[in-house]
């Protein structure tokens, strides 16, 4: 019994210890990491019907020198003819 166990032990040691070279090495295929770079989207509010949009998704205009983000294109026509502010 002991020689089956200290033989799956070192079996697993040899194991352990010819992964680790082969991965520095490049030899040993791995998982590709998962990309974490994006960021989380950020909601902005439409300041004609206070709808909350992803500022990604979101139709944007300048006026005054600041940035407005609209739902659709009609709360930003709205907001240019002077519906709204």
């Amino acid at each position: 019994m002991f020689r089956i166990l200290s033989g799956l032990i070192l079996g697993y040691l040899g194991y352990w210890i010819i992964k680790k070279v082969a991965v520095s090495l490049g030899l040993w295929p791995q998982a590709p990491k998962p990309l974490n770079n994006r960021e989380p989207d950020v909601l902005v509010q439409d300041p004609i019907c206070r709808t909350f949009i992803p500022r990604r998704e979101a139709l944007r205009t300048e006026k005054d020198g600041k940035v407005y983000f609209f739902c659709s294109e009609g709360c930003l026509k709205r907001f240019l003819s002077g519906g709204g502010n």
